[in-house]
């Protein structure tokens, strides 16, 4: 429990983001817990965010021990695939019809979406939700 409520004040304060914001709508569908959606949709997210978290990058390599920041999302990926994390949206349950919904219902968390590295207008993010139904990294770049 202590734990957890650290856990708990941590990332209160941290101002989450995309990937939170999407699993909320996510998760309404597909009645996944929310830190499972959030982790299945991170590396997404952060390839999404990777024209402006360079420095985060390097820093999450070095700390890790990664060759580089290129190596770290593709690192994740990796860990979460080891640990039952599912790769994609349609892993997770959610219906390919769903996407423009889940999209809409996403930006429209503003006070998530706000705190979130790069921009993501409503188009964005019906990309970001598509390429994350599609396990398509590829395509956000």
């Amino acid at each position: 429990m202590l734990g957890a409520t650290l856990a708990g004040l941590a990332f209160g304060v941290a101002g989450t983001a995309a990937a939170h914001a999407i699993q909320y709508p996510v998760g309404a569908l597909t009645h996944t817990a929310h830190g499972l959606g959030v982790a299945c949709l991170m590396p997404y997210v952060m390839t999404w965010n990777t024209p402006v978290i360079e420095a985060e990058l390097v820093e999450i390599a070095r700390a890790t021990g990664l060759d580089g920041p290129g190596q770290v999302i593709p690192s994740l990926a990796s860990l979460f695939s080891r640990i039952g994390i599912p790769a994609s949206l349609r892993d997770l349950g959610l219906d390919e019809d769903r996407i423009d919904w889940v999209a809409e219902q996403s930006s429209g968390i503003t006070r998530l979406i706000q705190n979130n590295p790069r921009p993501l207008n409503p188009s964005e993010m019906r990309r970001l939700v598509a390429a994350a139904y599609h396990g398509d990294r590829a395509g956000l770049n």
